[in-house]
C-alpha cells in the first residue's frame, strides 16, 4: 500500500543547509518561535508539502513531496523572512551565506530513511532529546493520539496581530488552516498546521514501522549522512549493536570474546572508516585498549586531546 501510494506520488526532495559557523539560527526560545512561524510562512506561500522538519540550532532539515522549483521557493522564501527579522534586530550577515542542498529522493526506503534521519537530528546532536518530543521538530505529530491540533485560527485574529506572530507582511490567505495559540503566550504556529504529517504517515506501514526506522535501522541512518554529505553519528548503543552485527556477518561469530586481537582491528578500521566513531567508541565497541586503538588512529588521538 505505502510502495503504491509513493509510486503515485512526488517528487520529493530533503532540503539541508550546512551548519552556520559564525551565528545560530535558534539562541533562545523566542528564535525559535520565530522560526517555527516563518517556515510555515514559507511553507504555505510557496505552496510545498512539508513532510518532516527539523530546526536546528545552526543548521534546517526539510522533505518536501514537490518538484525542485517549489522546494526552492519554500527554502528561499524562508531565508528571506529571517533576513528581513534579522536585519531589525540584528545577526543578518551569517544567514546571507546560509545555502541549501536539494538531495532527490527515489524510492519508499529512501523516502522513508530521510524522514527518520530529519526526526532523528536533534537527537543525534543532544542525547538528552527525545526526538519524538523535541518541539522545533514533527516527530511527535506523527502516530500520536495524544496530538493537541486545537487551537486559535490565524484568521480570526487582528491583521496586525498576524503580521506580528508571523514576522511578515505577506499573509498567506485566509483560508489556510493556521492555528496558533497552543505555547508562547498565543504565537507560535502549530506545526501540525504546516507539516502534511497525515500525508507522511501513509508511506510508513504502520506505527511500529515509522519506530523502527528512527530507532533501529542504522545503516539506513548512515546512508543518509552520506547521501548528504555529512559524517554517520551514532552513539554507543548503536555503535555497539553495529559492531556485533559486524562480527557475524564477517567472522561468523556472535560475540566479541571469540574475537582474535587482529580480527578486532579489522573491526576497528570498519567503525572509522565507515561509521566516523571516535577513538573510545571504538575502544568501547571493540574491547580493544584505549592505547592500541590511538596507536591505529593518532590523528584522532591527537584531535580529542584538544
Amino acid at each position: 500500500m505505502a510502495e503504491a501510494k509513493f509510486q503515485n506520488s512526488g517528487p520529493f526532495f530533503h532540503v539541508h543547509t550546512e551548519p552556520i559557523e559564525s551565528d545560530l539560527l535558534i539562541r533562545n526560545e523566542s528564535d525559535a518561535v520565530t522560526l517555527n512561524n516563518l517556515l510555515a510562512v514559507a511553507t504555505l506561500l510557496s505552496g510545498s508539502r512539508l513532510l518532516a522538519f527539523a530546526l536546528m540550532s545552526n543548521h534546517i532539515h526539510l522533505i518536501i513531496e514537490g518538484g525542485p522549483d517549489v522546494c526552492e521557493a519554500c527554502f528561499e522564501g524562508f531565508k528571506t523572512q529571517l533576513l528581513n527579522h534579522r536585519s531589525r534586530h540584528g545577526g543578518s550577515s551569517a544567514i546571507k551565506k546560509m545555502k541549501a542542498g536539494y538531495t532527490s529522493i527515489n524510492s519508499l526506503r529512501q523516502l522513508r530513511d530521510e524522514i527518520a534521519y530529519v526526526i532523528r537530528n536533534p537527537f543525534v546532536v543532544s542525547e538528552d532529546v527525545n526526538p519524538l518530543a523535541y518541539r522545533w521538530c514533527s516527530g511527535y505529530l506523527y502516530f500520536n493520539p495524544l496530538l493537541n491540533t486545537r487551537g486559535v485560527q490565524l484568521a480570526d485574529l487582528p491583521v496586525r496581530t498576524r503580521r506580528a506572530i508571523l514576522h511578515s507582511r505577506n499573509l498567506p490567505p485566509d483560508n489556510a488552516a493556521i492555528l496558533t495559540g497552543l505555547i508562547a503566550n498565543g504565537s507560535e504556529v502549530n506545526p501540525c498546521s504546516f507539516v502534511d504529517y497525515l500525508r507522511a504517515m501513509e508511506y510508513f506501514d504502520d506505527a511500529r514501522n515509522f519506530v523502527m526506522c528512527v530507532f533501529r535501522n542504522i545503516e539506513g541512518q548512515v546512508e543518509t549522512a552520506r547521501r548528504l554529505g555529512e559524517q554517520p553519528r551514532l552513539n554507543d548503543t548503536e555503535a555497539l549493536s553495529l559492531t556485533l552485527k559486524l562480527c557475524r556477518g564477517l567472522f561468523a561469530v556472535n560475540s566479541l570474546r571469540d574475537l582474535t586481537f587482529s580480527q578486532r582491528q579489522q573491526l576497528a578500521l570498519k567503525l572509522k572508516n565507515e561509521y566516523s566513531s571516535s577513538n573510545g567508541q571504538i575502544a568501547r565497541c571493540t574491547r580493544l585498549s584505549l592505547s592500541d586503538v590511538n596507536m591505529m588512529f593518532p590523528l584522532a588521538a591527537k584531535q580529542a586531546k584538544r
